[in-house]
Parts: C-alpha cells; structure tokens; sequence
C-alpha cells in the first residue's frame, strides 16, 4: 500500500483537468448531474436491479407506506454527508432487515442511535490526502479528491476499532484501513461504507471510479427492489451541538419554549391531526349533514295522488285564503283523476250519462258518485267552509282508497312518516367560529406566556359544544303519536299528538296549545327557511283539526 497522495499515477492529475463546471457546492444528491451529484451512481444502481423498482422517500409517512405495502424484502440505501433517523425510523427498517432487507449507508457523519442498531463500539480512523488506493478481493482502484481544476486534500474516513453486532466482513480497505464492511444481521445484511465521495459523478467518469462504483454495487442484490432513506439526509451546514442548544434555550431571550403549541407543532401526526379536525368542523359547519329524505316525503304522484292534492290545497289556503277557490282546485284534481283511470271525462258531462258509466266502471253506488259530483259543483260560495273542504277531502281519499288508485301500503306508510324540522345554520355557525377562534387566540396567548389564554379554552369549547348541540338536535319532531321538542342545550320533551287543541299563528311564530294548559312555541327566526315552509304546511293541517 502507499501513503496517502503517493500511490495514484501521474496521468490522474491530468484527468482531474476535465471536470469544469459553474457549480460545485451541492453534494450527493441523487440525480444531481453536476460534478459532485450522484446521478451516475444511482443510474448505475438501476441497471444493476434491473426490472426491479426504486422509490424514493423523502418523509416518513412515504417510508411507512413501502413498509407496510407487503412482506417483500427490499435494499434501503443512502449515499451522503450527513444521516440521521428516528429510533421509530431505524428499528421499523431493522425489522425488514431481520427477516432478509437488506440496508447500505454510504456517510460522512451519522447519529449515534442509528450506528448503535450494527455496532456495540465503533471508533472511526482518517487520513488527510489528495488521493487514495482502495484494495478489494476483485482489483485496486484509484480514486482522487477534486474541486474545479485542481486535485485537493481532504479526510478519508475509515474505520478504527469496531464490535458489530452481527458476523462482519471487510469488502474493501485503504491504508490498511477497512472502510467498507458488510454485517449480517438476523436473515438480511447491512453495508456500511465511509466514503461517499467516491460515488460523485466526476469519479465515475474516470475509469477507476467506474470499476470501483460497479464493485460496490455488485455487493448488493440485484432482485430487490432499492428504497432510497432520503428522509435522513441532514443539511451540510447542520450543527448537533447548535441543535441541542437552540432546543434549550428561546431565542435569545433565555428561556426554554415549552409551550404546548410548539410540542403539537413539532410533530408532524398531530399537526395534520388538528389540521385535519379544523377543516373537516369547517366543511360541516358549511355543508351540515346531508339529508336522508325531505321532511315531507316526495312521493310519485301516480302512486300517491293524496300529498300532490295536500300541496296543491295548502299553497292556495294560504295565498288566497278563498275557500270556494280550493273547492275548485279540489273539483279539477278529481275530474282529472277520474279521466286518468276510467276514461271517463266529468267536465263534459250530457246529463247523468257519464256519472253511470262511472259507476259501472268502479262498482260504486251511483247515488254516492253524484252526491260528490254535486258538493264538487255546488255554485253557492258562501256556503263553502273548513268542514265543507275537509268532508269532501276525505270522500275523495276514501273514493282513492276502494279504488286502489292509493293503496293500503302507502296510506300506511304516509300516515307513519316522521317529520323533523330543524334549526337555521347562521346562530350555529356563528357560535361554531367564534369557538375556533376563541381557541386559536388561547393557543396564541399561552405560546406568549399571556395570562388570559387559558380562560379562552374553555369558553371556545362551550361556543363549539352549543353549536354543535343546535346543528346535530332538531328544532321539532313529529311522529305518529307524538310532537318533540329539543331545546338548545338538547333538553328533550314529548307531547301527545292526540293532546293538540288548536295552533294560533303570527308572523312571528306558532303558538301549539295543548291540554292540561301545555303550549309549545316555535319561532320562525330559529328555523332555517326550508324548514320554514315545511312547518307552515304541517301546521296548516292543525288550522283545519286533521292531525
């Protein structure tokens, strides 16, 4: 062996006097084609694995997506000056090591807790030289230092005294010195090599560094996928000791920065976590929960002609209030009705002839038919009433009902349905955002040492928790049998349907009186519009005591 500088030929200087470029200060990144890029070491390393695949990750969460994707056993690789890993990081890729992964750190620098996983004591050597000869059992290869034009001096690291943790071998050593070593670790192997720098671009272009790239890389499996650890790569200006002050001392000030803020923030799970929980309470806020079905069921109309009817006789009750007006409206859905499923047309009637047919066709008495013909078409106004609307309602319902244009199963079905009626968004929301805001402003002040950040916390969750209340309780619930209510704070009452007496209306609200000198009082301000005008229909039923 020679010393360091005095073994390399004569002619390596020459060749050092190829490589120009503009830039020569970024190191080691992996396809970094400037003179001290790694590009032709990792294209290289591509052809070696063939059709194999190579990932690259750069947080961990991608890490932790290869390890978890299946059971493959793949080569983790790094090619650096600085590397540094997570004790989480490190034992997550040991345990793929252990059952046949395989693991290859090319560094300048590396933490302790990852060197710790191959060795119970590792010391390291250096020889400060222009150029080294690198022994292997395959050849000796040359390999030099250059900056710009010129052959420069630095440390060759190499290792001193070591006690790996598995059975090692030296794959090749300078100055009698190993600086690449395999460990074999459980059913996988771990390469550990000192000298990154014999990986940059410019040494693969001469002939030597070529040789000893393939070398190198011929070590590894060829039927394995690569995973590049880029998510240790440290920066070259990073200082452990400048870390480990900085994270105990403020900025200047003296004091240590404990604040919870910063310990959330500092980890990447809960910040996304929080994250996560204020745009997702936003986007509910904003879109609330998607409806399972309409207060007021839509059914089609050839299957329930009865809520079309409803619809049509309450939009008119309450534009016109003309009682005659919905007898009309009652009169031409019947006709209507009538021409749709026994072809007979009434509106064109010659006499009693159409009535008859009518009667033939549906085995209805005739008498029944033309007592209903004539209330339809009574021309006396002023006799037309509540009760007069409501007994000619039910005789066509019941008329549906025997001739199975509504049959028993829908009626059912419509008479059991649940209405809910809920509260406006604007309160809730409002109270929802103050609440977030309240919170954040407390995180702000407690990060400031500020005394009042503590008394924000409470007084946001309180705002949350009465908005959430008001968005998830409905405002009224009406069921077969009963009417519940839900106050603001989710107090829950039930009434008696049957115990209604009367509803008294006002622009303000619905006052619903009860037995037993009970009321309840909606206000339309709480409500939100549509479910508004679904009340405003219901409580039209009240108006005319068909509960």
């Amino acid at each position: 062996m020679t010393p360091g500088g005095g073994s390399a030929s004569g002619d390596a200087k020459q060749k050092a006097q190829v490589f120009t470029s503009s830039d020569w200060g970024e190191r080691y990144q992996p396809f970094d084609k400037k003179p001290r890029g790694t590009y032709l070491f990792h294209t290289l390393l591509k052809t070696h694995i063939k059709k194999q695949d190579m990932y690259m990750t750069k947080k961990y969460a991608q890490l932790d997506s290869v390890l978890r994707k299946d059971n493959k056993n793949r080569t983790y690789l790094f090619v650096g000056n600085k590397f540094a890993l997570k004790n989480s990081e490190i034992d997550s890729i040991m345990k793929k090591v252990e059952n046949g992964s395989d693991i290859f750190f090319s560094f300048e620098e590396i933490t302790e807790n990852v060197l710790d996983r191959f060795f119970d004591t590792v010391y390291f050597r250096s020889d400060y030289a222009e150029q080294e000869m690198v022994y292997t059992p395959r050849a000796k290869y040359g390999m030099l230092e250059i900056y710009q034009q010129d052959t420069i001096a630095r440390l060759w690291n190499a290792f001193g005294q070591i006690k790996p943790k598995g059975k090692a071998k030296a794959l090749s050593t300078f100055m009698e010195m190993e600086n690449f070593l395999v460990i074999n670790m459980g059913k996988g192997k771990v390469f550990v090599h000192t000298n990154p720098n014999m990986f940059y671009n410019y040494q693969l272009k001469r002939n030597d560094g070529f040789r000893h790239a393939r070398y190198v890389i011929d070590q590894l499996s060829s039927k394995k996928d690569v995973v590049l650890l880029e998510l240790g790569r440290l920066p070259d200006d990073f200082d452990p000791d400048k870390e480990d002050e900085a994270e105990k001392t403020g900025k200047g000030d003296g004091k240590a920065d404990t604040s919870l803020l910063r310990w959330l923030l500092e980890r990447e799970n809960l910040r996304n976590a929080l994250l996560l929980f204020i745009g997702g309470l936003l986007l509910y806020v904003i879109f609330r929960t998607q409806r399972k079905r309409p207060a007021v069921p839509d059914f089609r109309k050839k299957k329930d002609m009865t809520l079309a009817f409803t619809e049509t006789i309450t939009s008119i009750y309450y534009s016109k209030q003309n009682h005659y007006g919905m007898l009309q409206v009652q009169r031409k859905n019947f006709y209507a009705t009538i021409l749709k499923h026994y072809f007979v047309d009434l509106n064109r009637r010659d006499g009693d002839r159409e009535i008859r047919i009518l009667a033939e066709k549906s085995n209805k008495p005739f008498d029944e038919i033309k007592s209903l013909v004539d209330k339809l078409e009574t021309k006396q106004a002023a006799s037309v009433n509540d009760q007069t609307i409501i007994e000619i309602a039910k005789l066509q319902h019941n008329f549906y009902k025997d001739m199975g244009i509504i049959n028993e199963k829908i009626d059912k079905r419509f008479k059991k349905r649940e209405l809910v009626f809920r509260r406006g968004l604007l309160l809730p929301t409002g109270l929802i955002l103050f609440g977030i805001i309240a919170i954040l402003c407390g995180f702000y002040f407690l990060v400031n040492s500020i005394g009042p950040g503590i008394a924000l916390w409470p007084v946001g969750a309180i705002l949350i928790t009465f908005g959430v209340l008001r968005l998830l309780n409905p405002y009224l619930r009406v069921t077969e049998t009963h009417l519940i209510t839900y106050s603001e704070f989710g107090r829950k009452r039930e009434y008696m349907r049957e115990d209604v007496i009367s509803a008294k209306s006002n622009n303000s609200g619905v006052e619903i009186r009860l037995r037993n000198n009970k009321k309840i009082v909606i206000n339309y301000w709480d409500m939100s519009r549509f479910d508004r005008e679904q009340f405003e229909r219901f409580i039209s039923k009240v108006h005319t005591l068909d509960l």
